[in-house]
């Protein structure tokens, strides 16, 4: 990890993605859409390619590792919710997840790699793993930058759903067997192994994952929240002043239908 070929290619992501970015979406909307619906079909080979060859390696899978509970398996397990789902309540929250926590994930796996500490960097594992981040980036990135994805206020919750049944599995599998899938057991292996160790493993994921939504919030929503409630804030003030304009006629008609004068509307005219 962070070897000079490591380096490399984090900074290869950091300048191709958004130049890959703008020039899809200068092909227009529809070339667009075929891109991510092509990575939407693709994504879902990378884990059992990856079974495949810890099969042929190993002859077995180690269950531990293998299972597809990490946060950077949402992206093969959502993104295909987010473009073929025809509930858009469903392809709401799988794009906002892929749009911000996905985003997230592939960042953090990209830079933090561990198979990097196992295998030469020119080897399947880390090739692969390597390749799946700069997808999980990339597309997040275009959804982004094309307004594909057009968050809504309440996103940063949906965001989190798939997250949440996900973690259901990974928590039982840690009481069963002490597996660390959506570092459940702290993080084994990984850079956050010696915060976990600081403190007890519930209170750690109150960390954990307090800091990720309340991060995901100000970066990727407090100012969807704000505008939003500058909006309703309008709205009230607008429904309030046409309230009044209407109360102010209806009592002005009244009165005027009182004195006798048949006229009103003209003379209320006139007066404004």
């Amino acid at each position: 990890m962070f070897s000079t070929l490591h380096l490399i290619a984090i900074a290869f992501t950091a300048i191709s993605v958004p130049v890959f970015c703008m020039l899809i979406i200068k092909q227009g909307e529809s070339t667009v859409v075929r891109v991510l619906k092509t990575i939407a079909v693709v994504c879902v080979f990378f884990d059992p390619a990856y079974w495949v060859w810890e099969w042929k390696t190993f002859g077995s899978l180690d269950f531990s590792t293998t299972l597809p509970l990490y946060l950077c398996s949402l992206f093969w397990l959502v993104f295909p919710f987010a473009m073929f789902a025809r509930s858009e309540r469903i392809k709401q929250i799988a794009l906002a997840c892929v749009a911000t926590v996905v985003l997230l994930a592939g960042i953090l796996g990209f830079v933090f790699n561990v198979h990097l500490n196992k295998y030469p960097f020119f080897s399947f594992v880390p090739i692969r793993s390597l390749l799946y981040h700069y997808l999980m980036i990339f597309t997040s990135v275009l959804l982004w930058t094309s307004k594909y994805y057009k968050p809504k206020s309440g996103d940063q919750w949906r965001a989190f759903v798939p997250l949440g049944i996900l973690f259901i599995p990974a928590l039982i599998l840690n009481a069963m067997y002490g597996y660390d899938y959506c570092y459940t057991a702290g993080g084994v292996g990984t850079p956050i192994e010696s915060v976990s160790a600081l403190m007890p493993k519930p209170i750690f994921l109150i960390v954990l994952y307090g800091a990720l939504f309340l991060f995901n919030w100000l970066v990727f929503y407090r100012k969807i929240s704000i505008k939003s409630q500058k909006s309703d804030i309008e709205t009230d003030s607008g429904d309030c002043i046409e309230t009044a304009q209407a109360s102010y006629i209806k009592i002005a008609r009244e009165s005027y239908i009182e004195s006798g004068m048949e006229d009103w509307q003209d003379e209320l005219l006139e007066t404004n």
